[in-house]
């Protein structure tokens, strides 16, 4: 199906296979209409892809913001019901923009992408595949796999948003056991700026990450990934390897693998990522994990923290600070 140049003002449900080809980003709009209609979970999404279906999408852009107010808008697309998106490739792309409400507000929803359960509705499954996509002006999330059996390739995307004096956003998700590829990603923005809950105390306060496993499945990985100007560049507590991220530049943290203190299983791998520039370059809350050849230098507190609970590895590291020594992350 061909879109020519407009703005097309409309809530699509799409419960067959088909091809989507647009004039050019921000030149074939679907837009989100003067009212949002909830589907039967009670979430009112822009484009929403069920029933099985496949759908190839390039050359478009989905856009917000929602009519208002909170909850309006729960995603810019949603692919559930066993469904498939593939959008953009490495020769055309899409884009997904400004989904929030209008005027943006604190609630939890606004979401870009979204494969899987979704926050209101039982679990469900979608497949995502996303290369060479511009998210940005999100207000809760910019892409997110959820639920078992949920899936994502997340790659070479622009993943972006504005720090919100309201709640606490966040790049790319994968929760509820659901399973994702990360790579090559440029996420950034990812800020929270209400006083009230939001600042640097990883154990009192909340922190946006740009990107999130929370509870991702174990063959998750994240890898090759440029994150920063967020609270927290990369949080896990669980999930796979995650190896040569540029994860520098961040507010509070480069990297935070929280297992004790966050209810996590984290037992992976940690190797070759930069965390510079934040209160803290790395921090680990017990765990498993391995750490090999990590460089943190020129943060604020420590490069390097381990709260010595857990058993994790630490091997070929280099830091400039660590906690509890740097003997103990074999630092050079």
């Amino acid at each position: 199906m061909l879109l020519a140049t407009g703005i097309y003002s409309e809530q699509v449900t799409i419960g067959k296979s088909l091809a989507l080809q647009g004039a050019g980003v921000d030149q074939s709009v679907i837009k989100a209409p003067l009212v949002l209609v909830p589907d039967t979970g009670g979430n009112s999404n822009i484009i929403e892809i069920n029933n099985g279906a496949t759908v190839h999408a390039v050359r478009l852009t989905v856009a917000g913001p929602g009519p208002g107010p909170c909850q309006s808008i729960s995603s810019g697309i949603a692919v559930i019901g066993g469904a498939t998106l593939d959008i953009g490739t490495p020769i055309d792309h899409a884009a997904v923009r400004d989904i929030r409400d209008n005027p943006p507000s604190g609630c939890q929803n606004g979401e870009g992408i979204r494969a899987g359960t979704q926050a209101s509705g039982s679990a469900d499954v979608g497949y995502l595949d996303a290369v060479n996509v511009e998210v940005t002006g999100y207000q809760k999330a910019g892409i997110v796999v959820a639920g078992a059996g949920s899936t994502g390739t997340i790659e070479k995307n622009t993943i972006q948003t504005v720090p919100s004096m309201l709640n606490g956003p966040n790049g790319i998700v994968v929760s509820s056991g659901g399973t994702a590829t990360i790579g090559y990603n440029t996420v950034t923005g990812n800020e929270c700026n209400n006083t009230l809950v939001c600042g640097p105390s990883f154990e009192t306060q909340v922190q946006s990450g740009g990107i999130v496993l929370a509870n991702a499945a174990l063959a998750t990985t994240v890898s090759h990934n440029d994150v920063h100007m967020n609270d927290m560049g990369i949080y896990a507590d669980s999930g796979g390897e995650i190896d040569h991220n540029d994860a520098s530049q961040n507010r509070y943290f480069g990297l935070v693998l929280c297992t004790d203190l966050c209810g996590g299983t984290y037992e992976s791998t940690v190797d070759h990522n930069i965390a510079d520039g934040a209160n803290y370059g790395i921090r680990v809350y017990g765990g498993t994990g391995t750490f090999t050849a990590n460089s943190a230098h020129g943060n604020a507190t420590f490069d390097l923290w381990w709260n010595q609970n857990g058993t994790p590895t630490f091997s070929h590291n280099s830091c400039g600070s660590a906690s509890p020594d740097k003997a103990t992350w074999d630092c050079k």
